[in-house]
């Protein structure tokens, strides 16, 4: 048996979420059947089937990872034949390693959320510097409680870094981490982008993620999640096997996210620049 893992972009539009749910499609069921119909695995838990994370309905991935063991040598193109002819599912690299390997165990994770500048009323106090500002404070570790979907886990995390940039009609948030909370990208970005409107009490954004704080809760809602993006889980001495085809099949996949966006051409950004990049 070897054990691979397998880097695979997807559109979150098409599908239930990216977790196997009965009586639904989505992302893993439908990657999982493609799997057993080209028999690279006989069922996931004989062949230690696992993915490094789970998305919400409609939350897209550049960079989400499989892992599988298989006696077969693989070939993306047997499996992405066996995929959605609309290529909402695309597998574009793999790599060989240890039988113990868990995807899970990232060193960190990289997302970005695009957010409309049409929200941001071009308006000085809103500048691109002043997000920026509003964020950092997000970096750290802190008590995200008021920034997540409870789910009963510990809400004490570490932001590594909250990067904002300008693209074209678009504001670029990046977020890096080892670990995410449900939602918790996204009401960030809800929280940032309805700063200006705020009771001074909840532009206290350092107070908001003490432990202590007395505010039960924060009616905002998170961020559309069509613009959300897992881009990248980070691992160390990884040799990818970069599947060319498949990566031009992505980008343009990812122009026609940004088009929707910017309702105009688009042109050469940080998202295909990165894409194009991937293969070097």
């Amino acid at each position: 048996m070897i054990r691979y893992i397998v880097r695979v972009h997807y559109e979150g539009k098409n599908y239930f979420g990216y977790q196997r749910q009965p009586k639904v499609s989505t992302v893993e069921e439908t990657l999982l059947q493609a799997l057993i119909e080209t028999n690279y695995i006989i069922s996931a838990q004989e062949n230690r089937f696992i993915s490094a994370s789970r998305t919400d309905k409609n939350v897209n991935a550049i960079g989400n990872i499989i892992g599988f063991n298989s006696e077969k040598e693989i070939i993306l193109e047997q499996i992405n034949a066996q995929l959605p002819k609309d290529n909402s599912i695309v597998c574009w690299s793999h790599a060989q390693v240890e039988e113990g390997f868990s995807p899970k165990h990232s060193l960190k994770k990289k997302y970005w959320y695009l957010s409309e500048k049409g929200n941001l009323e071009n308006e000085v106090e809103k500048s691109t510097s002043k997000i920026q500002e509003i964020c950092s404070l997000f970096e750290g570790k802190n008590d995200y409680r008021l920034f997540c979907k409870n789910d009963h886990r510990n809400t004490i995390r570490e932001i590594e870094q909250i990067n904002i940039r300008e693209e074209q009609n678009y504001i670029l948030f990046e977020f890096v981490a080892q670990s995410f909370l449900w939602e918790q990208v996204r009401r960030i970005v809800g929280y940032v982008m309805n700063y200006w409107e705020l009771s001074d009490e909840l532009k206290d954004t350092k107070a908001l993620l003490h432990t202590r704080t007395d505010i039960d809760g924060l009616n905002i809602q998170p961020a559309d999640p069509s613009n959300l993006i897992l881009v990248e889980h980070y691992y160390e001495d990884i040799n990818w096997v970069i599947h060319d085809k498949a990566l031009k099949i992505i980008r343009e996949k990812i122009k026609d996210v940004l088009r929707k966006i910017n309702q105009e051409k688009v042109q050469k950004g940080l998202i295909l620049s990165y894409i194009e990049n991937l293969n070097r």
